[in-house]
């Protein structure tokens, strides 16, 4: 080269308008290079100093290189000017070409010792294509790039006979092959597997005529090595005459969607075989359209043409009394973001009626905007007639049982008052069937009052009273009943309440003869009452044995009793709390228990204070 200076040289590659180099023949060595080449190989590999030509060439697939060293040596042999078109698939750019340009430095006659080479730089975007001559060989390398380390299973079949030109290691892992047992074989050989998928088979070759695409859902592919569920696309390919040549496959492994689906279906299979069994129906109210949408056994229970109902027409359907209370409850549900569980009345012509139960829940969008409610419901008229009629039954049982146990109490006084003062023996049998007449008489009213409260006729008739001196004489009662306990009233500020006096005396008299029957003899009955400026406390303590932690949220249901040695000998029926619960309720107080097993139990209840209009309940709404 030293008819050649370098700073020619330089001066000479600058000009260029492409990236341009020279290089050694044969070390590839770069001798000179102008600036867009530095910029190009500089963007493209880390690697500082000492650039070769095959810096270039590393960026090319396989047999991209092989193509590039052999148009390279067929220029230095033929001494002319050559280009090659390949494809650089580690650039910066995945859809760009390159052009090599190779020209010989030709000197006289000596061999040709130094290439100039310039790259011109091409790809494809949405205002142009790239025009070039068709370059099967290098279009494969560029697909085998993009396709081999895919998530997917991909693979390309040949002609009719299904040939596998192409396969990555994704699907061999699939049909659990290698590239010798598959590459150039039809599938039929291949894979004998195929044999039971003949319907398949012929589908797929049907592209070659159809030249549309097939998509086949949950395809089951059972292996030595996998067993699961995919879906497959298979695509046509092309050439230029728009002939199909192979198709191109691609399956995705849905094996957990497929397997979720299945056992999603089974749940709702479950869900329906229980809700049919217990004859239990669907709805679902559509918050954006205002439309409610019943299931079969819903849409029976309203007795209905349709499936649809606007949410104003099935508001119809509910009784006046009980439609506040369903809105209400409802509202608080979407406001706390909770379910809900109601039971009303629904009405139809001719003054028909029915009991309903519905529960349900409200679901959200990611704004936490409400989008709609679903729930389920059940026609419970049957069990409600059952209870009013059990209600009923006890009600004129306990009402019967009343008017000779007036009598017989009568007759009790009578005596007493009638007999002898030297007969002590008569005294005291007096005395302890006076004590039982009193204990059968609370019992049955503690029965009158639940047939009452069952069937929403028990009402309130409200006073405004001192409670100090209620709470006074209930406890001075039960000392002449119960003189086997110490019953202490503890001092407190005086109390006055606007409440039904009856009732609330009901319940202090069943907390006080409750502490009695759980606690031991001689044992303290203490009874409190605390007041702020909105409600009053009163509080009833015993020194008993005491309530297991797992039995006091049902402690209040109606007919329950707690189930241990201890109280098997107690007596009862499990109505005095259930009782007191439901009158505290309609107060709009609250009642709860503290306790510890085997050390006592204190029983609190409150009453709000200066609430004459407040505390005024519907309690039909309450049932």
């Amino acid at each position: 080269m030293n008819n050649y200076p370098i700073e020619f040289l330089s001066a000479l590659l600058q000009q260029n308008k492409n990236p341009t180099f020279i290089f050694h023949a044969s070390e590839y060595s770069i001798l000179s290079s102008n600036r867009l080449f530095e910029k190009l190989i500089n963007s493209l590999s880390s690697k500082k100093g000492n650039r070769t030509l095959t810096t270039l060439i590393n960026l090319l697939a396989d047999e991209e290189k092989d193509l590039l060293i052999a148009k390279l040596k067929e220029s230095i042999s033929s001494g002319a000017s050559l280009s090659i078109l390949v494809h650089p698939i580690y650039s910066n750019k995945p859809q760009s070409t390159w052009e090599f340009n190779f020209t010989p430095v030709l000197i006289k006659e000596q061999p040709i010792e130094y290439i100039t080479c310039s790259i011109a730089e091409q790809w494809i975007s949405d205002e142009a294509t790239i025009q070039h001559k068709p370059n099967h060989s290098t279009d494969r390398i560029h697909f085998k790039a993009l396709f081999d380390n895919a998530p997917l299973g991909v693979c390309v079949l040949r002609s009719r006979e299904l040939i596998t030109e192409y396969a990555n290691d994704n699907i061999l892992k699939l049909w659990g092959r290698n590239r010798s047992e598959l590459i150039g074989f039809p599938q039929e050989i291949a894979r004998p597997e195929l044999k039971d998928q003949k319907d398949v088979i012929e589908k797929v070759k049907n592209i070659f005529s159809t030249k549309k695409p097939l998509v086949i859902e949950e395809v089951k592919v059972s292996t030595l090595v996998l067993d699961g569920y995919f879906s497959a696309v298979y695509q046509p390919l092309t050439n230029e005459r728009n002939e199909v040549t192979s198709i191109l496959i691609i399956l995705r492994d849905i094996s957990q969607q497929v397997i979720f689906k299945k056992e999603l279906q089974k749940a709702k299979d479950i869900l329906k075989l229980a809700m049919d069994a217990s004859e239990m129906g669907s709805w679902n109210v559509d918050l954006s359209t205002k439309k409610v949408v019943f299931s079969e056994r819903a849409k029976q229970i309203y007795e209905l043409d349709d499936y649809r109902l606007d949410i104003e027409e099935a508001k119809s359907f509910i009784v006046e009394e009980h439609l506040e209370y369903i809105t209400n409850n409802i509202k608080k549900a979407l406001h706390h973001r909770s379910g809900f569980s109601l039971e009303y009345q629904i009405k139809f012509t001719e003054g028909k009626t029915k009991w309903v139960r519905v529960a349900g829940k409200a679901y959200y969008d990611k704004e936490g905007k409400p989008l709609y409610i679903a729930g389920a419901i059940l026609d419970i008229t049957e069990q409600k007639q059952d209870e009013i009629r059990k209600n009923d039954f006890i009600g004129m049982v306990s009402h019967e049982l009343k008017t000779p146990l007036t009598s017989l109490s009568a007759y009790v006084q009578l005596l007493q008052y009638k007999k002898s003062g030297s007969n002590d023996f008569t005294t005291e049998t007096l005395d302890k069937v006076s004590v039982q007449l009193k204990r059968m008489s609370i019992m049955i009213d503690g029965f009158l009052n639940i047939s009452l409260l069952e069937s929403g006729k028990i009402t309130l008739n409200k006073t405004y009273f001192n409670l100090n001196e209620l709470i006074a004489g209930i406890a001075e009662e039960n000392r002449l009943i119960l003189p086997s306990h110490f019953i202490q009233v503890i001092e407190y500020k005086k109390v006055m309440i606007y409440a039904d006096w009856e009732k609330i005396a009901t319940v202090v008299n069943n907390l006080i003869s409750n502490a009695a029957k759980y606690s031991g003899k001689d044992s303290l009955i203490a009874i409190k009452c605390d007041a702020n400026k909105s409600e009053c406390i009163i509080s009833v303590e015993d020194e008993g044995i005491g309530i297991k932690s797992n039995d006091i949220p049902k402690l209040f249901d109606r007919f329950y009793r707690v189930d241990s040695p201890n109280t098997k000998t107690i007596a009862g029926f499990g109505v005095g709390l259930y009782i007191c619960s439901e009158v505290i309720k309609r107060h709009g107080g609250r009642i709860w228990v503290e306790s510890e097993y085997d050390k006592g139990s204190t029983f609190y209840f409150s009453l709000p204070l200066n609430t004459k209009e407040s505390v005024n309940l519907d309690i039909s709404k309450l049932n």
